[in-house]
């Protein structure tokens, strides 16, 4: 991954303060921002330092790939499936080591995301052109956010601003009838920063069913704005606020309803102070909002209509360094969700709050890594859970690592309480997963390499069984896997590839055996790109194995598995003007991941990017 401005630091709040007293005090070398990682430890700490499986998605990565949407980057990576209901801006389900789509905690800048009636987040509808950087850590880390990361997490940074002035204006426009606009204002000095970000996203989009039982096209229209600010004091303390915006409006086929109109909105205050060179103390508050209002041909429904659902955080951590390879973090964690709905929900609100613990430590060339949270849920009452992960350098330049680690998953307010299918008495689904991993570095850094074996096992997993669909809560599932990935040069081309396979398999009932629902056994994503003077191209294959749309993995209902290749090309017109374009789908693949619902043939879309230097 290439750097990206010294600005970003800013945006990951502990990394601008937090990578000087503990990176430096394990007597680490200077790096680069891209090799800081915040999400695996609710620290700021080296690539190098941190025992889990970790990806990083830079804003260099994002516009090199010419990505349109979130899901789009999310699905290069290892360990990670999506399924889609009909192309550009429709449901979009990700899932992690063969976990379910809720067993995912999505944070926006520290604050979690998400809707507290399904238990998803609307990837679909998160402005990719407000990101600066994504982290994703694949494994249990309950240990330390609590709830819902049991398959792992994923931390999205919205864009800062930096030293100067930085304007950045793009616009594009593609296959049926795609329109997009997107402007951003940045800028500072050393102690003070800001970024304004507004983007329009447009497209007729297709047909979304494959029954073709409604012949027209679906569109998607997204309005977005993002504003952040901060600012350093002399003493240490360090205050930044922002705040994400985005409205769509979504069609689809249906007979009950076919139209939704929805909001994201995450609000994010926080305060560190810099007590001394060891210790780090941080205050957080945040709020994110999930709204969606449903429609029948432009009319508003009468029942079942309204879905608004508010997270409120706040968080108080403080992060030491311990002797001169140590360093420990203790926090607090307090969260309340709210229910805001035209359908009757017995109970609507409910508060939860967690304390955590971590500690890492080098032994010679050992490093460990443990931590603990204990929640306490007024509704499910106490959950305890912990990581313990140990990892060895060796000789040759290569890292072995072992990790166990508990995790659990509170039902959502539809598990409980929607009419008609939820039950008041489930209980947390919980697991335990056990991971081997081995890395290692050749040629002089220039091939980067790591296979990570993993086992997770799920019970009291909730699910709703045919005929009927009621919630059911006897489940059991384990899941296992093989990760693989590399990243290498070879005659001037950047060539970056990983494979997963994995076999997540029913483990209870008349389906004992049988392979989860849209999940495949193997994937693969592979890279390849290359600058030649003020030209880059590259291209992208990314392949899938067969998937089940049912429990009990009927023939007849299974998905075909698919390959599919994008290209892409930019020119550098100037050293303010860029002009891109992307064919994706280029050999018109027709393939589905999600039953019933189709994925957009070969397309295209041309972009202009100013960006005065």
């Amino acid at each position: 991954m290439k750097s990206f401005p010294l600005a970003a630091v800013f945006g990951t709040a502990a990394v601008c303060l937090l990578a000087s007293p503990l990176v430096l005090a394990e007597d680490a070398a200077p790096t680069s921002l891209d090799d800081i990682v915040v999400t695996a430890g609710r620290k700021a700490q080296t690539v190098d330092a941190t025992l889990a499986p970790v990806s990083i998605i830079t804003r260099t990565d994002i516009e090199q790939y010419q990505a349109s949407s979130l899901p789009d980057v999310l699905r290069r990576l290892p360990g990670i499936t999506l399924s889609n209901s009909g192309g550009v801006g429709k449901t979009t389900s990700v899932f992690i080591r063969g976990t379910h789509s809720s067993h995912v905690l999505v944070l926006v800048d520290g604050i979690k995301v998400g809707s507290a009636t399904t238990g998803s987040v609307a990837f679909e509808d998160l402005p990719l052109d407000q990101v600066e950087r994504i982290e994703v850590v694949r494994g249990p880390r309950s240990s330390l956010y609590g709830s819902e990361a049991i398959g792992g997490v994923i931390q999205i940074f919205t864009r800062k601003g930096g030293k100067g002035f930085q304007p950045e204006v793009s616009v594009g426009i593609g296959s049926h009838n795609t329109q997009q606009a997107h402007a951003n204002l940045a800028g500072g000095d050393g102690t003070t920063w800001y970024n304004l970000n507004a983007g329009k996203d447009e497209t007729d989009g297709i047909n979304v069913t494959a029954n073709n039982r409604e012949p027209d096209l679906d569109g998607y229209k997204r309005d977005s704005v993002t504003l952040s600010a901060g600012h350093r004091f002399a003493d240490g303390t360090t205050l930044e606020a922002s705040a994400l915006h985005a409205t769509g409006e979504n069609h689809f086929d249906g007979s009950f309803n076919n139209e939704s109109h929805v909001t994201q909105q995450v609000l994010n205050t926080k305060l560190q102070h810099l007590l001394n060179d060891k210790v780090l103390l941080t205050a957080q508050l945040g709020q994110a909002r999930d709204d969606s209002d449903n429609y029948l041909n432009g009319v508003p429904l009468a029942a079942y209509r309204t879905y608004n659902t508010q997270r409120n955080t706040g968080t108080l951590q403080a992060d030491m360094a311990v002797g001169a390879k140590g360093t420990a973090t203790l926090g607090l964690d307090q969260q309340q969700d709210k229910v805001i709905s035209d359908s009757t929900y017995d109970r609507t609100s409910r508060d939860n709050t967690g304390v955590f613990a971590n500690y890492q430590t080098d032994i010679g060339a050992t490093r460990l890594d443990v931590s603990a949270r204990h929640d306490k849920n007024e509704q499910f009452g106490s959950n305890n859970t912990g990581n313990i992960a140990v990892g060895r350098d060796l000789n040759n330049g290569m890292r072995v690592t072992a990790a166990y680690g508990t995790a659990f998953k509170a039902p959502t307010f539809n598990n409980l309480y929607y009419p008609f299918s939820g039950d008041p008495n489930l209980q947390p689904e919980t697991s335990q997963s056990v991971e081997l991993g081995v890395s290692g570095k050749l040629a002089g850094d220039k091939v980067q390499w790591s296979a990570n074996a993993f086992s997770n096992e799920i019970d009291d997993l909730i699910s709703y069984p045919p005929p009927d669909y009621a919630v059911s809560q006897t489940d059991k599932a384990r899941i296992r896997g093989l990760e693989l990935s590399a990243t290498t040069q070879v005659a001037g081309w950047d060539i970056n590839a990983n494979a997963t396979v994995q076999q997540p398999e029913n483990r209870s009932g008349t389906n004992t055996g049988k392979t989860l629902i849209y999940r495949p056994k193997q994937f693969a994503n592979v890279d390849v790109d290359r600058e030649m003077g003020k030209f880059r191209v590259g291209g992208s294959v990314h392949a899938e194995s067969q998937r089940y749309t049912d429990d009990a993995n009927t023939e007849s209902k299974k998905l075909a598995g698919y390959g599919t290749l994008d290209l892409r090309a930019d020119y550098r017109v100037s050293k303010d003007w860029t002009v891109g374009a992307k064919v994706g789908n280029v050999l018109n693949k027709d393939y589905q991941t999600s039953n019933g619902y189709n994925q957009d043939g070969v397309n295209g879309l041309v972009t202009v990017k100013y960006a005065p230097k």
